[in-house]
């Protein structure tokens, strides 16, 4: 064997064994293109954020403004919505112009008024029957105090009948005029538990209950009692009359106070 042969013989002898040490099979391919070293691990801090990237921030979500419940004041109390008014009923209507309590409109009343001497009686300084009066002036409403001196009537049915007539006729003498039926305030409680002539809390109710159902038949307002000329059973507190029947002072600014609030929500 010449030199040459022997030195390639060599040389492959040689790579064999190498091979044969490292435990590479021989027809393992080995990618001379793999990185020889690991790569060196990117370090973040506050100046190199590296690959991280914030969610931008999200916007709050959106409220309609009409389901943002309103904050609403009481209205301020403004007795000049009773300018252009008439007020058409009994004594208890009577206390609220001669105490001074409200001193605009036109108060067209008597002592023991009811819903058939209205049609006949005057006022004390007055020439024409009471419902007449309401030719004398054009008024935006007419509000009326009636039930009081009737509740010792027989049948409830006659006096709502004749209640809805007096509608018609207020109507007649002011076309278009807003109408204010009065709910019946209470009476003491001594005076509801030994009337003899139907002067009761209990009536009282009843009657109510009925002149609620004719404003809404009628297309009139009704003008409640309100809690502060009542006690927890219903009845006038003692403090408010003198008789148990009539508002005093206090009470009757009370009750003003409230028959003003229910007008200026119609009117106002």
């Amino acid at each position: 064997m010449n030199k040459r042969l022997f030195g390639l013989c060599a040389v492959v002898i040689a790579a064999f064994g190498i091979c044969t040490a490292c435990n590479v099979e021989p027809d393992v391919i080995i990618d001379i293109n793999s990185p020889s070293t690991a790569p060196v691990p990117t370090v973040v801090s506050a100046t190199n954020p590296g690959l991280f990237t914030p969610a931008p921030p999200t916007e709050p979500p959106y409220v309609d403004p009409t389901d943002i419940p309103e904050i609403t004041q009481a209205p301020q109390l403004d007795y000049s919505v009773f300018n252009n008014c008439a007020f058409v009923g009994n004594s208890t209507f009577e206390g609220l112009y001669k105490y001074g309590v409200i001193t605009q409109g036109s108060f067209f009343t008597r002592v023991g008024l009811n819903i058939l001497s209205v049609y006949k009686q005057t006022t004390s300084t007055g020439s024409i029957p009471i419902i007449d009066e309401l030719n004398t002036g054009n008024y935006e409403a007419v509000i009326l105090m009636f039930g009081e001196n009737e509740l010792g009537w027989p049948n409830l049915n006659t006096f709502i009948n004749k209640y809805s007539d007096l509608l018609d006729d207020v109507w007649q003498r002011q076309p278009g005029c807003e109408i204010f039926i009065m709910g019946i305030p209470p009476v003491s409680e001594s005076v509801s538990s030994s009337s003899t002539t139907g002067v009761t809390n209990e009536n009282i109710q009843l009657y109510n209950a009925q002149l609620v159902d004719l404003a809404t038949r009628r297309g009139c307002h009704f003008v409640s009692v309100p809690e502060s000329l009542m006690t927890s059973n219903g009845a006038l507190p003692p403090e408010a009359s003198s008789d148990g029947l009539h508002l005093n002072l206090q009470y009757s600014k009370l009750w003003a106070d409230h028959i003003c609030l229910t007008v200026m929500s119609v009117l106002r």
